[in-house]
Parts: C-alpha cells; structure tokens; sequence
C-alpha cells in the first residue's frame, strides 16, 4: 500500500474526492500544528515516510511550512512529488524534486494571474490613482483616459501565464506579442518573437508583461537600458519573479518618465521591507505575492493531483512531468 502525505486542510477538502481509494492508499496528513496523523483513525505519525506528496498553497503559507519540507526530505527518497506551484526556483522544491522520482507541477493558477493583469492594466489605462485621489479630495475633475481596445502588449515569458491573459487581451480588441524560446504561433498570441528581439519591441508596446521564470540568463534583464526602451506612457507588470527587474533602475527610470507606471507582485526580497521605497513611489502598485491566491485556484491545483493520482494508481502517465535532468547539480 502506498503512502500520501498531504496538509489537512487539503485533505478535508477532497476527503469526497478520496473515497474508495482506501485500500490502496494510506493518507497521512499535517494539521495547523505542525502534527502528523493518520488521516483515518486520527492516530499521531511520529516519524512519516511517504511515498506521495502533495505540496500546496496550504502548506506553503501554513504555521509550519518548514516542518514539512524536513520531513519530505528526511525521507532521503520519495515516488512522486506534486507540487501546486509552476515555479522551480525555489530551493526547498529544488531539493525535493533531488529526491522524487517523479516530480510534477501545476499551471493552473494562470487564470487568476491573468485576472491580476487585467485589474492592473484596467488600473494604469483609467487612471485608477488620479480618480481616488480626486475622490479623496471631493474634486470633480474630468481625466481623459485610454483603453485596452487596439492597446498593444508585449508579454515577455509566453508560457501558460502569458496564453491566459493574452486570450483575454484578446477578446478586448488589444494586439498581443508574446517573447519565448521556441518558434511558431501560440494561442493568445497575435505574433510571437524570439526572446532575442524583446529589447526592439518595446518601443511599440503599451504594456510590457513578464511572466517568465528565474535564471541566469533572465536574472536583472529589466535593467536601466531595457526601461529606457520603454515607452514613457507605457506600464511595466511582473508576474514572474523580482529579481528579473533591477529595482534600483526602476526607481531611477519612473523617477526620470519612462515608463509611466509599474505593477509588481513580485520583488527582489520578500515579504518586501516596511523601508523598501517601492511602498511608497506614487508611480508603482504592489501586491504581495497574491495574484494567485483565489478559492479557485486552490481547488484547480487539487484537481490536477486528483487527475495524476488516478493516472499514477493506473500506471498511466502523469501530466506536468518535470524531467529529472532539471534538478542535476
């Protein structure tokens, strides 16, 4: 009999979901607490060793994160890994996915990160900050603004981010350019260009979105001569990680005009210092790392481990494999 080891929060909310399976599976779960149990009689684990994982939101941002994680990894070794999130960049994952056989992930979450985007750009192109400071101050003041139909975007990173929110671009009438490695068209894509050619698009764009991962070669690649290609009434959005943008340069080149505004749900280091200036800049929207965090969401990520643990019990293959050569020293 296999073993899953799961948060209990997740467990109570697929328990439904899990009928049946009790005799092939043992579910072992992690409370508020930090304490382990049998998810069936309730008895406490005191030394867990599972062959199944599901890392989620609810452990992540749960009391006891880190509990869960040593535990994975004293087990030296473990089948499959699920994790909810899309990233890799993450060290504690990079270790798991050291000792999983099989390691998967999930794309989920792009819907609600698109809706993030959208509620940004909506912001900047109505000028959301202008019309409640004039609320603020009872000024009636007209403001002429602009709109996302025939606005232009450049979302560098086309993955599942960047296709979920340029099908909705999309249907508002704006052009989407989508920035990734490999050729040909992609769904939400108007035109697609090589990552080579970023720097010469941005001068048509409105909007410029990152939605692309954390590496050597993506670390600080919106510096002060990427901003300064930008045009000056255009917004900056980062979906993908903080470090991508030098935060510094960004300062210095809304402070100098160009661009007009930038939205950021990511950040160098985080949470994001109470002293950081980015708090205070009247030219950026922070939000904390949340652009994701909806029920939604949530119950999207345990649809894809119920999917997979089908697929693993039925010896089938399992969706979101990330290839083992990823986590080679």
């Amino acid at each position: 009999m296999k073993t899953c080891l799961l948060h209990a929060t997740t467990f109570a909310r697929i328990r439904e979901r899990l009928k049946g399976l009790e005799h092939k599976i043992e579910f072992i779960v992690m409370d508020e607490d930090g304490l382990f149990s049998h998810a069936g009689d309730g008895s406490v684990v005191h030394h867990p060793k599972p062959d199944i994982v599901f890392g989620n939101t609810d452990v992540w941002f749960g009391s006891h994160a880190r509990d869960f994680m040593i535990t994975v990894l004293k087990t030296g070794g473990i089948d499959w890994f699920q994790s909810s999130a899309a990233g890799l960049d993450n060290a504690a994952l990079i270790s798991v996915g050291k000792i999983s056989r099989i390691y998967t992930t999930n794309h989920t979450q792009s819907e609600a990160m698109a809706e993030w985007a959208l509620w940004q750009a909506f912001d900047f192109l109505k000028h959301g900050p202008q019309h409640r400071a004039q609320q603020a101050d009872g000024a009636w003041e007209r403001v002429e603004m602009r709109e996302i139909m025939d606005s232009r975007w450049l979302i560098v990173g086309f993955g599942s981010i960047g296709s979920a929110v340029g099908k909705r671009v999309q249907l508002l009438g704006g052009h989407v350019t989508g920035a990734r490695r490999s050729p040909g068209p992609a769904k939400g894509a108007d035109h697609i260009v090589p990552m080579a050619l970023v720097k010469s698009e941005l001068a048509q764009a409105d909007i410029v979105l990152l939605s692309l991962p954390l590496t050597d070669e993506t670390a600080g690649m919106v510096d002060a001569e990427f901003l300064s290609a930008m045009r000056p009434d255009a917004l900056l959005m980062n979906l993908g990680r903080g470090p991508l943008v030098d935060e510094a340069a960004l300062l210095a080149a809304l402070d100098a005009g160009r661009p007009a505004f930038a939205a950021l749900d990511v950040t160098v280091e985080e949470p994001l210092p109470k002293d950081s200036p980015l708090w205070r800049h009247p030219k950026v929207a922070v939000t904390p790392h949340d652009s994701a965090a909806t029920a939604a969401t949530y119950i999207r990520a345990d649809e894809t481990f119920l999917d997979n643990l089908q697929r693993y019990l039925a010896g089938e293959p399992l969706k979101h494999v990330v290839s083992p050569e990823t986590f080679a020293d």
